[in-house]
């Protein structure tokens, strides 16, 4: 990992931080505010995060148009197919005859697949994982993934290693790390063309 890509990783933790704060004002402003309309577009933060994570994510996903944001929250004791079911039950509630989209970071995103993988089909629109972990033997054609080429916790699958079946699209950044690929201009480019692309 080169020294930038370090300075960047050391940078977006203290922007993490500082984000938890600004969530709990962010929190009761929701409670204010009736639920705007609009295809469902759901935040699944990553491993000992919190939806405070994506406050800056979600501000830029709903200047694209896409306003109906909700995050989904799971504990980090639980199962990853657990977790899936529970993401399940709050899509769900959110849309009954489904058409969400999905954006994870790190097991956000690997949880946010499972659940595709066994829901109805049309139940996920759009399907955008950002550094997570996965298996070379998946099955997720509907999948865009976004790594960051020096990532230490989730490094992006070796080129040929990569079956058509793995992914829809394997995007992998330049010197990007595990936390500031959330914050990467191109990883939010990419996540809003995705979700315009299978927009209704």
């Amino acid at each position: 990992m080169t020294s930038t890509t370090v300075a960047r990783e050391i940078a977006t933790a203290g922007l993490l931080l500082a984000s938890y704060p600004i969530d709990l004002f962010a929190r009761q402003g929701e409670r204010l505010l009736p639920r705007l309309g609009g295809e469902p577009v759901v935040l699944a933060h990553g491993l000992g995060g919190s939806r405070a994570n994506f406050l800056a994510f979600a501000a830029y996903i709903r200047m694209t148009g896409f306003s109906n944001i909700s995050f989904f929250e799971y504990s980090r004791w639980q199962s990853v197919t657990q977790s899936a079911e529970q993401l399940g039950e709050f899509v769900h509630q959110l849309s009954p005859e489904g058409g969400v989209h999905l954006i994870g970071h790190s097991l956000g995103g690997t949880i946010s697949r499972r659940f595709s993988a066994m829901a109805p089909r049309g139940t996920v629109r759009s399907l955008v994982t950002i550094g997570s972990p996965y298996s070379f033997s998946q099955f997720s054609t509907n999948e865009v993934a976004i790594f960051g080429d020096e990532d230490p916790i989730v490094p992006p699958p070796p080129a040929e290693m990569v079956s058509e079946q793995m992914f829809k699209r394997l995007i992998v950044l330049d010197r990007t790390g595990h936390l500031a690929i959330l914050y990467h201009p191109e990883t939010l480019r990419i996540a809003a063309n995705e979700l315009r692309l299978n927009r209704l």
